[in-house]
């Protein structure tokens, strides 16, 4: 325990905040542009005018073939899962998405964004496409937005907003967030259930109700000296926190239409109160160890979540009295992050990266259930895990058009399911990748990678669970342990920013130890690792401009992908795919900015289908009726202000849901005993917009 709190303590030097370089201005070099020429395309303001953005996030999305990912889903801070940096370095974050990040960087505070070569930087894991928001400093300014959203047999939406403030002092930038978050639905469903040889047994109707939200708040301070004793050094640190309020509630009206079906109705209320504060700092500074003119960055993180949760089930049967079911959970989870890097150049095309990165990861889960018949069950489990990972990597710039990314490392960890009776299980595993990117010519490039990865792992996996109005439990397991994977993929891209930019991306996955459905020594099912799976397709993206062909201001975007996975049904031994693997998605956005207008016409159609979710004794297949269409338009000069009006869902999409229930002891193996089937219908949505700088 005396080592863990020293290693926290060093972790309280560290972590780097989401915005802080719109702030400040990196006073070293390298901190606002990498130092070999890695960069594929340069965009400046003027590229953007036609637009009228007013954040790095609307800048981002009218880049040509580009795709911001989110990420944050990475093991500790480790490889980078996101595809963009702020002043050439990566933000160092967790609890926020690359949207919230570049959303609070004002459009006046960026100087230029660049698109770089991902394999050709020094930071591990990032891979084809980089952009690098390069900003400066500035006295004071701001944003804010405001949203409100209506749609047919729902209150309205009218608590959403949010307020960014950033200034510089001197050395010294800050910036503050405020957000108000509100998500309110109805959804109205009709549902039957049918027998094994589907004839009719029960016809019911629903009303669904969702009503999420809660404040959100995040800070940052950041010290970049450009004088004296410091100069070149970069202080950050981070505060963010949020409190959410989700509820959901079905209400069911039930009618017999088959033998041993009674009427009736039931009431299933969900409700929970969330509580998260993200806590860090990081401290970069260049330092020469043996001859080597290097940097060494300290990076540390602190992040705590408290959720109490509590579903009630009621059920009243014609003529019976009404059975009420309660499951409720109060589950704490944290992570703690010390990882410190160290940078340096060998020669002129070759930098490498030591890191050496220590975590500390729990879960708290205390569940109650109890119904009308027996005495609550009571459920506590507290999981615990340690984790060393190292690395060195070796990016290289072979020639102008090549360039060569690998990296070496392990990870050693210790996982334990605190009880008297429980040993921990210890994992080594080795780590690495290998990644070479070549410029074709000035529009075309080719990339390749192969990646040795260690999956996340959900200690919610470790936990029992129960579904109250589907009566299901699932049972958790203390012998979960994190899948492995061959990564394996070829990117193939177009860059052209006048007329067709994108990239096509094969992609194999060769997953051991994958976590699917299994038969737990208690009896029921839960959670468990089968032996291998893989997962396979293509990606792709593309923009069509067609300024120089006839239309100015006019855009075409198309995004999706198709794919496939295999994997040894644990029951049946039948091959079949991954749980809820996505098929197939489309993403098709247009956008028409015709010169001299102050309003953008847009419109947006998407859809997208995943494979059926297996448990032993049932398969829940979901289908999407028909493509979400949103149409709408963006006054950019709106007394001053930007104003967006838009429609969603306007082709009445709908959500189809079957569910195939086998009760007898053979589970899937066994005849069908009914099927579940309903049609949610979630109706147009009405949304206004505004947002303006100061």
């Amino acid at each position: 325990m005396t080592d863990r709190i020293a290693i926290m303590a060093v972790a309280a030097l560290c972590l780097h905040g989401p915005h802080a370089f719109a702030q400040q201005e990196v006073a070293a070099a390298s901190a606002d542009s990498p130092d070999r020429q890695t960069k594929l395309e340069s965009y400046t303001s003027d590229f953007f005018t036609q637009f009228q953005p007013q954040t790095a996030l609307d800048m981002v999305d009218r880049i040509p073939g580009f795709t911001l990912r989110s990420g944050a889903s990475e093991r500790g801070f480790g490889d980078a899962d996101t595809n963009f940096l702020i002043n050439g370095r990566r933000p160092s974050t967790k609890s926020q998405s690359a949207q919230d990040i570049l959303s609070r960087i004002p459009f006046d505070t960026v100087k230029r964004i660049e698109m770089l070569d991902g394999d050709a930087l020094d930071i591990p894991g990032l891979s084809g496409q980089v952009v690098n928001i390069v900003a400066r400093a500035v006295d004071l300014s701001g944003q804010w937005r405001y949203a409100a959203r209506f749609e047919h047999g729902t209150e309205p939406q009218l608590l959403e907003g949010e307020v960014t403030l950033a200034s510089t002092r001197g050395d010294v930038g800050f910036s503050l967030a405020l957000e108000s978050g509100q998500f309110l639905r109805t959804e109205d469903s009709e549902e039957q259930f049918f027998d094994g040889a589907g004839g009719v047994l029960e016809d019911r109707i629903e009303d669904i109700y969702i009503r999420n939200g809660g404040p959100s708040a995040a800070a940052t301070l950041t010290w970049t000296p450009e004088d004296g004793w410091f100069a070149g050094h970069v202080a950050n640190i981070n505060l963010s926190g949020e409190i959410e309020n989700d509820n959901s509630g079905v209400r069911e009206i039930f009618v017999a239409r088959g033998p041993g079906r009674i009427s009736g109705d039931s009431f299933a209320d969900n409700g929970s109160d969330e509580f998260e504060v993200e806590v860090g700092a990081d401290y970069a500074f260049p330092l020469n160890v043996f001859g080597l003119d290097g940097q060494l960055k300290l990076i540390g993180l602190n992040r705590i979540e408290d959720e109490n949760a509590e579903t009630v089930f009621v059920n009243a049967l014609s003529g019976q009295g009404a059975v009420r079911t309660a499951f409720a959970e109060d589950v704490k989870e944290g992570e703690t992050i010390a990882r410190t890097e160290y940078g340096f150049a060998v020669g002129q095309s070759h930098d490498v990266q030591l890191a050496l990165e220590y975590a500390f990861n729990f879960l708290e889960s205390d569940t109650r259930f109890e119904n009308n018949f027996v005495a609550p069950l009571l459920d506590e489990v507290r999981v615990e895990e340690d984790r060393v990972n190292a690395r060195i990597t070796d990016s290289w710039q072979v020639g102008p058009d090549l360039s060569v990314q690998a990296s070496v490392g392990a990870e050693y960890s210790s996982l334990q399911v605190v009880d008297p009776r429980s040993q921990a299980r210890t994992f080594f595993r080795p780590k690495g990748l290998a990644a070479v990117s070549y410029k074709l010519s000035n529009r075309y490039a080719v990339r390749a990678r192969a990646e040795r990865s260690v999956g996340q792992l959900n200690f919610g996996t470790f936990v029992s669970d129960r579904s109250l109005a589907d009566d299901v439990v699932t049972g958790g397991n203390a012998q979960i342990k994190p899948s492995q994977s061959w990564d394996l993929s070829v990117e193939f891209e177009r860059t052209d920013d006048r007329l067709l930019s994108g990239r096509l991306r094969p992609y194999l996955e060769l997953i051991e130890d994958p976590i699917d459905r299994v038969l737990l020594g208690t009896g029921v099912e839960g959670p468990g690792n089968l032996d291998s799976a893989k997962r396979y397709g293509i990606e792709a993206n593309a923009t069509l401009l067609f300024d120089t062909i006839g239309a100015p201001g006019l855009r075409f975007e198309l995004s999706g992908g198709v794919g496939d996975s295999e994997i040894e049904d644990p029951l049946t031994g039948e091959v079949r795919q991954l749980n809820n693997n996505e098929e197939y998605s489309y993403n098709l956005f247009a956008r028409y900015d015709r010169p001299g207008w102050d309003i953008a016409l847009f419109g947006r159609v998407r859809n997208d289908e995943s494979s059926p979710f297996f448990r032993l004794d049932e398969i829940r297949i979901i289908d999407v009726e028909r493509p979400f269409l949103t149409l709408g338009l963006l006054h950019k000069d709106f007394f001053g202000m930007q104003l967006e009006v838009t429609g969603t869902n306007l082709l009445d999409s709908s959500v189809i849901r079957e569910r195939q229930r086998f009760q007898t002891g053979d589970r899937r193996l066994g005849p069908l005993t009914f099927v579940e089937r309903f049609d949610r219908q979630r109706g147009p949505r009405l949304s206004l917009v505004l947002t303006d700088t100061f």
